[in-house]
């Protein structure tokens, strides 16, 4: 029995023409070789794995018509190598997003300009419309980045960079006692699972050690996602209050309540006025009621970390929020709550949000 040399690594489906001509005698028994068939024999002829001949054989049979003019399927050498010809003439193939120059723009622009993620990127393109006939997968678009192909574009301009971020989780004791009382453990329990309209993520973002007091105060509506962001002159209890007598003022009594029913933040001094956080501006009566995550657990308010981290690539870590303007974070808090999201199916926060409350 006549076998192939063995080479240092299995090979693959990479038959060439002579092997094809040698399996070709093997199933056929013609040209000197013995008649073998079984696919484990062949295997160890080749030196390659079982499910490959079984793939080679499958791709390489064809009909022949005998000369009683009845037909028989046979492995074909000839058959199966113009076949593998046809499938290598594409490869090596320079890629469609490298001679679609009106893709490449749209896409530059999502990701560099409008600070997209390729999944929302993808979104925006099949609500809005494609420039052109070329589609993509969020798979191959992040090939497209990571391999430098789309001009002016590069894995720098994803969201966080691709790094993944990960979440101790574990639990730690309340140093404050008002904090214990208030604990999320005594949160109602349907706030867990998300399908409940009226549940807020609050948090602080801070401007650099070196800049003024000014601050970020950031709310995130656990169902919808949906963000309120609004400037503060430091953080301190009184001007937390003060920002949510203001949207209270504004929505009325009524619908603050109906909008926010819990609220869930850290122990930070900016929340500890919490009487003045839960009473109402206008009648006095209890508008909503807090709750404090646990200490250096921050996964307990995992939505608003996120949301912030997402904040964090308009005003980055340094930047001084009195030299921000309450347009620029208007704009970018419509920016988030405009954005497509995964979670949502390629809905924004926006739409969720304004189905929830029924506007």
């Amino acid at each position: 029995m006549e076998t192939l040399p063995r080479k240092e690594r299995k090979e693959n489906s990479c038959f060439d023409n002579n092997k094809r001509m040698i399996l070709e005698g093997y199933l056929l028994g013609k040209t000197g070789f013995p008649k073998i068939t079984n696919r484990t024999q062949l295997a160890e002829i080749f030196k390659c794995d079982r499910k490959t001949i079984y793939n080679e054989i499958k791709r390489g049979t064809v009909e022949h018509l005998q000369s009683d003019l009845s037909t028989i399927f046979e492995y074909n050498a000839e058959y199966a190598q113009n076949i593998a010809n046809e499938r290598n003439a594409n490869r090596g193939m320079i890629p469609k997003i490298m001679l679609d120059t009106a893709l490449a723009r749209k896409l530059k622009h999502y990701i560099v300009d409008e600070k997209y993620s390729p999944y929302a990127t993808l979104a925006e393109l099949n609500i809005k419309g494609w420039p052109s006939e070329t589609r993509a997968v969020e798979k191959t678009l992040y090939n497209w980045v990571n391999g430098g192909l789309i001009p002016g574009v590069s894995n720098t301009d994803l969201p966080n960079k691709g790094e993944k971020y990960k979440e101790n989780g574990s639990r730690k004791n309340f140093s404050r006692a008002k904090c214990a009382e208030h604990s999320i453990d005594n949160r109602p329990k349907e706030v867990e699972d998300r399908e409940n309209f009226g549940h807020w993520e609050l948090d602080t973002v801070k401007g650099g050690k070196d800049t003024s007091t000014a601050c970020l105060f950031t709310m995130t509506e656990r169902k919808s996602r949906n963000e309120i962001a609004r400037k503060m002159p430091d953080a301190k209890g009184k001007s937390t209050v003060e920002v949510l007598d203001k949207i209270e003022r504004k929505l009325g009594s009524e619908a603050f309540r109906r909008i926010f029913i819990t609220m869930t933040c850290d122990g930070g001094t900016e929340f500890m006025d919490i009487e003045g956080i839960e009473r109402s501006c206008i009648d006095g009566k209890q508008r909503t009621k807090l709750y404090f995550a646990h200490p250096y657990t921050a996964c307990e308010r995992g939505t608003n970390e996120n949301h912030n981290r997402i904040l964090r690539r308009f005003f980055p870590k340094g930047c001084d929020f009195s030299k921000v303007t309450d347009e620029e974070v208007s704009k970018a808090e419509h920016w988030m709550n405009n954005y497509p999201r995964r979670i949502h199916g390629g809905k924004t926060p926006a739409m969720i949000y304004k189905k929830c409350y029924n506007f």
